[in-house]
């Protein structure tokens, strides 16, 4: 016999959207399901490794709609002079609603005084530009792996 699956139903609204600070409620699955379905492009085959990623993190948001884990932000800061915002991802049925935004928003508020960076892939160019990120070209990236 075989199981047909339908996709989620995109949800139209979200009227109650609860963001969290820490690692409460998450479990790397939960953190690796969210990555896969976002799609956030990082290396999520690992569980004991993503988890350290997130207990080593200096800020962890998390949003919530009823009960589910429907977006995350990850930041390293010295709370000084630089942050970087790590990971943003929003499950793909609230895309648009406002659930990035929030976590943008709440993180600034966090880190506010130091400078936010992050690495951006084309896919969302144009929603940090719109929060009003600034494309810099005087940076350098190394791989340390």
């Amino acid at each position: 016999m075989a199981v047909i699956s339908t996709p989620p139903t995109r949800i139209k609204a979200i009227d109650t959207l609860e963001i969290r600070e820490g690692l409460d409620g998450l479990t790397p699955s939960r953190i690796i399901m969210l990555y896969r379905r976002a799609p956030l492009l990082r290396p999520a085959s690992d569980p004991a490794s993503v988890w350290q990623m997130f207990e080593r993190s200096s800020l962890v948001l998390t949003a919530w709609h009823e009960r589910q884990l429907v977006g995350i932000a990850r930041v390293l800061t010295d709370g000084v002079l630089n942050s970087y915002l790590c990971d943003l991802a929003v499950e793909p049925d609230v895309q648009r609603l406002g659930v990035g935004k929030k976590l943008i928003n709440t993180v600034i508020e966090r880190c506010k005084g130091t400078d936010l960076v992050l690495r951006d892939s084309d896919i969302s160019s144009g929603f940090y530009a719109h929060l009003g990120f600034k494309r810099v070209t005087n940076a350098w990236v190394r791989n340390c792996r």
